[in-house]
């Protein structure tokens, strides 16, 4: 069953409205200019589909993505005012999508019909460069058919967008002009910082604003849609109350991975707004806009989301496209690499997120420091029993984070555990009281130590990384290190027992 909320505005007299008639120049093979008279009824229906934080079909699979996109493609084919559009986080994640960069989505979404592509916070995952190379005009390495939105992403130096990203696109579709302004949100502390130290992201809500402006002003919009790489109540209410030239007429979101489809009570047409999971309960997401081109004005708006319920048959095409970067024998062998086994159900959230305290060890005993630490968010999915592959590895961590270490007082180290936050410190350190341990001793606040942590922290200016001596950046990446140590286990992996590093 969809899951739909619908909110109809619309008189019923409106289906009654005259025909708009649209007069467009020709010129014949004759070089006689003359005029094609192109009839649109006078109320349109705009279908705009979303998807966001797919992470690589991190959280379903590939059969699902050849059925979601033989829907999409069906209905971009099939269906007048069908638009689709990308919300950011895309295509970091699974182990198919990370070894190829993302090669093969970028061009199942070119077979679908995408029509823009907003960037995420984990586009900066790999380093923005690899993205904007699918919009370099050079197909030996891809090429997205789609322009990609980031309208608040500003270099620092230049004080430009990025030049291969622009604010909005405009789909003009049975004489309706759609503009789409593509933003990330308030989500920049979720990127390591060193790879975003080059930009800013400027205010949604004002950014949003300008560019609604221009579109209805300029451009001459008839519909002006976001598609937002954050959610926020209290942000899509902003967006929400702007009007005249500056309103906006339906927001997709993302980032949150939450499933949304409502929509906000404003004066004339309500705001629908949607976002999705990813996961099978809801793929993507479907917005409505029933515009009247002689009130021009949207009349009536929908709002629904799509399980895998909902979607029946693959598309031989994409099958085809995907089996191509499925088989190719580096990767098979690449992601069927067998590391470890376990005898137990590890979810990544049991006894005080074991996943991570195992991560931070690695990083301390691989590297030989007195303390190690990673972000409680590193480790995405759960391990389940049986043989652990590199492909299985890459889903349960898929940040190509880099170690970075430093030396640090007791004192520094007392300072840090007291931040809170969402550092987590390796199995040899212990609280009682107030006091911290390490190794059942009591940490010397004098004492000079070493510590190691992934690079999505340690550069985080609320923490005191940076405050340290003898700042390095090591040569390891966190999931190669944890890897090493899968592969070096002895008879079955668990992490409670530690990490499986000998001398």
């Amino acid at each position: 069953m969809k899951k739909t909320l619908v909110i109809l505005v619309a008189s019923m007299l409106s289906i009654f409205l005259l025909a708009c008639i649209n007069t467009t120049p020709i010129i014949t093979t004759t070089g006689v200019t003359t005029t094609e008279t192109i009839t649109y009824n006078s109320v349109q229906t705009i279908e705009l589909y979303a998807i966001n934080d797919m992470h690589g079909l991190a959280y379903s699979d590939l059969d699902t993505l050849s059925k979601m996109g033989k829907y999409l493609h069906d209905k971009n084919e099939s269906v007048p005012n069908t638009i689709i559009m990308a919300s950011g986080d895309i295509l970091q994640g699974s182990a198919f999508s990370n070894y190829y960069h993302g090669r093969p989505l970028i061009e199942i979404m070119n077979y679908i019909g995408f029509d823009a592509f907003t960037i995420g916070n984990h586009e900066f995952d790999w380093g923005i460069d690899v993205i904007a190379a699918y919009n370099d005009n050079s197909a030996a390495n891809g090429e997205a058919d789609y322009p990609f939105l980031a309208a608040n992403i500003i270099n620092k130096t230049t004080d430009e967008m990025m030049d291969w990203t622009q604010p909005y696109t405009i789909v003009e579709t049975s004489g309706v002009k759609v503009g789409i302004i593509g933003i990330i949100g308030d989500v920049i502390n979720s990127i390591s910082a060193s790879r975003v130290a080059d930009y800013e992201f400027a205010d949604i809500v004002d950014t949003i604003r300008e560019y609604t402006y221009h579109l209805r002003t300029i451009e001459d919009c008839d519909i002006v849609v976001v598609s937002l790489h954050d959610y926020s109540y209290w942000v899509n209410q902003e967006i929400a109350a702007s009007t005249g030239d500056y309103r906006v007429d339906a927001v997709f979101n993302g980032h949150t991975h939450e499933t949304l489809a409502d929509v906000i009570i404003r004066d004339g047409a309500d705001m629908p707004y949607a976002q999705v999971s990813s996961y099978p309960a809801a793929l993507f997401a479907k917005i409505n806009l029933i515009y009247d081109t002689v009130s021009d004005s949207v009349i009536g708006v929908s709002s629904q989301y799509f399980s895998e319920d909902d979607l029946t048959t693959t598309d031989s095409h994409i099958n085809d496209q995907i089996d191509y970067y499925a088989e190719q024998q580096a990767y098979l062998d690449f992601i069927n690499e067998v590391l470890a086994t376990t005898n137990r159900y590890i979810n990544r959230y049991s006894e005080d997120q074991e996943l991570a305290i195992w991560g931070s060890s690695v990083i301390r005993d691989y590297l030989g420091l007195d303390f190690g630490m990673v972000n409680n968010g590193g480790f995405r999915t759960n391990i389940d029993i049986g043989d652990i592959s590199m492909g299985d590895l890459v889903v349960i961590y898929p940040f190509d984070n880099v170690i970075k270490t430093c030396e640090m007082t007791g004192q520094q180290i007392y300072d840090l555990y007291n931040i809170g936050g969402d550092v987590v410190f390796d199995d040899g350190v212990s609280v009682s009281g107030s006091q911290l341990y390490k190794d059942g001793v009591l940490i010397n606040r004098s004492q000079v130590y070493t510590v190691g942590a992934v690079d999505y922290i340690f550069d985080k200016t609320y923490y005191n990384f940076l405050n340290g001596n003898n700042i390095q950046t090591s040569d390891f990446f966190m999931r190669d290190l944890l890897a090493t140590d899968l592969r070096a286990t002895v008879g079955i992996f668990d992490p409670y027992n530690g990490t499986s590093f000998t001398e």
